[in-house]
C-alpha cells in the first residue's frame, strides 16, 4: 500500500458513505456484527479497570501491575484491529464505487 492508494481511499470515503446512507442503513447481519464488536469493546474495557482495580486492592503482589500491562496491551491491540477492519472495509467499498 502506497500513501497516494490510502489518500485515494480516503477522499472516496464520502462518495461510499453518502451510498450507504441512501440505501438506508444496516442490514440485519451487520447490526448484528456491530452489535458482536460493542460488546467486545466493553469486555475488553472493564477487564483494564478489574486489572487496574486489583493491582491497587493487592499492594503486596510484585506482580500486580503485569495484568495492567497485559490488558493495556490487548486493548492497543484489539483497537489496531478494527481500525485495519475499518480501513478494509472503506477501502472494498471504494474499489466497489469506483467499478460502477
Amino acid at each position: 500500500m502506497t500513501i497516494s492508494h490510502f489518500l485515494h481511499v480516503l477522499a472516496a470515503s464520502p462518495r461510499v458513505l453518502a451510498r450507504r446512507r441512501a440505501r438506508g442503513g444496516l442490514t440485519h447481519e451487520q447490526f448484528k456484527d456491530a452489535c458482536l464488536v460493542v460488546q467486545i469493546c466493553f469486555l475488553v474495557h472493564c477487564f483494564v479497570a478489574a486489572s487496574i482495580w486489583w493491582a491497587r486492592s493487592h499492594e503486596a503482589d510484585p506482580t500486580r501491575w503485569l495484568g495492567v500491562a497485559v490488558a493495556v496491551a490487548w486493548v492497543v491491540f484489539f483497537w489496531c484491529f478494527l481500525l485495519k477492519q475499518a480501513y478494509q472495509t472503506l477501502e472494498n467499498a471504494v474499489a466497489r464505487e469506483i467499478q460502477r
